[in-house]
Parts: structure tokens; sequence; C-alpha cells
């Protein structure tokens, strides 16, 4: 294996430093933050490493507006994270659980993991199922994105020459919304071979919203939109008649691939699979199974 000798380190004490020097050196740079998946893929074009380890982007903030998260907020941060506790937003942090051994999660960031843009991150899902948004520093100031735009291709983000993805914001959920997250890989630990991340706002015993999100089933995170409309304004009976016509309806909205880790058709299988399993969850939480 070739070794991985950039030319260049470079450990930033400010977001407008890091800014600089990845406009400066483009494709050319890499960000370390955890270095979980840098160090590990070691990608020969990388010529520079800009460290924002020390930069202050560690937090996780609830408001009257929502849930700011920092890029570098760790996967044990969030895991054990008292404002992450109250549903719905324990989805976030219950999509760390099986993402890689005790000690990868202390270093691993929110921020890498989505940055990456591993079809398969588990992350993603319960964010974009809380309609999440990415908050990007970059040459020419500040953007907003929300994160089901944030994706455009494996290994693929938005994210221009010179941007860093600086905060993750969750806003307020509307009274009575519940979501659950399930995955699917060969060991818990595992990267998913499915996942899914199901959200509902019910309202006067009726689904006002809803969001499936499927993970590691197309070349980026989807919303089945088609079973989302299925369940909207329904009530909770008629939703727990029609679970399996709605699990079947987001399985066929699936691209999936086959590759080492499964095939297309097992993918697709078992998203449907996950979404019903997540539903009937979601029933139970309502009171309505």
């Amino acid at each position: 294996m070739p070794l991985f000798r950039p030319k260049e380190y470079f450990r930033v004490a400010t977001v407008g430093e890091a800014v600089s020097l990845l406009k400066r050196f483009g494709g050319a740079a890499a960000i370390l933050a955890g270095g979980t998946d840098l160090l590990v893929a070691k990608p020969p074009h990388v010529e520079y490493i800009v460290d924002i380890s020390r930069l202050p982007l560690n937090y996780i903030k609830k408001g009257a507006r929502g849930v700011r998260i920092g890029a570098l907020a760790t996967l044990n941060d969030i895991a054990a994270s008292p404002e992450l506790r109250e549903e719905p937003y324990d989805v976030i942090a219950r999509s760390t659980w099986d993402m890689g051994t005790p000690l990868t999660k202390n270093f691993a960031t929110i921020g890498g993991n989505i940055c990456n843009a591993a079809p398969s991150a588990d992350m993603p899902p319960s964010l974009i199922a809380l309609d999440a948004e990415a908050r990007i520093i970059g040459p020419r100031g500040k953007r907003r994105v929300l994160l089901e735009d944030f994706f455009v291709g494996p290994k693929k983000s938005v994210l221009k020459r010179g941007e860093l993805l600086a905060e993750i914001f969750v806003p307020r959920a509307p009274a009575n919304t519940k979501a659950v997250f399930l995955k699917k890989g060969r060991t818990s630990e595992d990267i998913a071979q499915v996942n899914v991340a199901v959200r509902l706002t019910v309202d006067d015993g009726l689904c006002k919203a809803a969001r499936i999100v499927l993970g590691a089933v197309a070349p980026t995170p989807i919303r089945a939109k088609a079973a989302e409309r299925m369940l909207e304004g329904k009530g909770l009976k008629e939703i727990s008649q029609i679970m399996v016509d709605v699990a079947r309806k987001a399985a066929e909205e699936t691209k999936p691939i086959s590759d080492v880790r499964a095939p297309a058709e097992y993918r697709r299988s078992v998203a449907e699979v996950l979404t019903k399993r997540a539903l009937l969850n979601l029933m139970e939480k309502f009171g309505g199974a």
C-alpha cells in the first residue's frame, strides 16, 4: 500500500483561515477533523491537509428555533447529548449507536459523516427526516442548504471550492412528532446495507406530515415521496392497515446497486422490511397499533 505523504500540513485556528487554504489549494487539499475516513482512504491526490480539529465547532445547542450541531461534534457527543434525548431529536442520537467501534465514535464527527457523502452513511437519513439544513461557510460568506439537497452523488456534495460545513441546524419539530431509525448491516457495527428513518407528525389523530428517508439504496439518501403521500391525511388506524402497501411503495422508489455488501434486489427487499418495521414502531409510539 502506498504511503500517505501530503506535502504540507496546516492546523488552523479560525474558520477564515481554513476557508482561505481550501480556496487556495482546491481539490489538492483535504480537511482533517476526526480522521476516521481520511486516514483510512489515504487519497493519493491530496497534497495538503487542513486540520480543523481546534476550531470552535464542537457543540450541541438547543434553542427556541431548534437544535444546532457543530460540524466537529463527535458521534459519542451526539449519542450522549441531553439536548437530543427528547422526541423527535432522539432519532439523531439513535443513528450513531451502531456506527463503528466505541473508539471510532470518540473521533468521528457529524461533519465528516455528512461531507464524506457515502450513500450508506447512517446520520443523513435521520437528519433529512427532521428537515435539517447544512450551514456552510466559504469565500463568499455563509449559505444554507437543505440536507436532502446537499448530496449530489456518491462521495459528492454541493460544497464548492473553499467551502466548509460549519453546522447542522435541525428546526424545532411540530408538536406530537416522532421518528424512528433502523439499519441493516452484516454486523451491528458494519456499514449499512440499508438504513431508514421515518418521521410522522400527528395532529388530532391525523398524519399531518410524513418523511421516509432511505440510505444505501441510491446514489444519495432519498425521500420516498410517493410513500409519504400515502400516509399524509390518514388516521393512525388507517396507517396501520396500509403500512404494508406504504413500505412496498417506498421500496419501489429505491435505485439500489449490487456490490460486495449486498445485491440490489436484497437491498430493495430490506428497504421494504425496514420501512414497515419503522412504521410499526411509530404506531406503538403513538398508541395506534
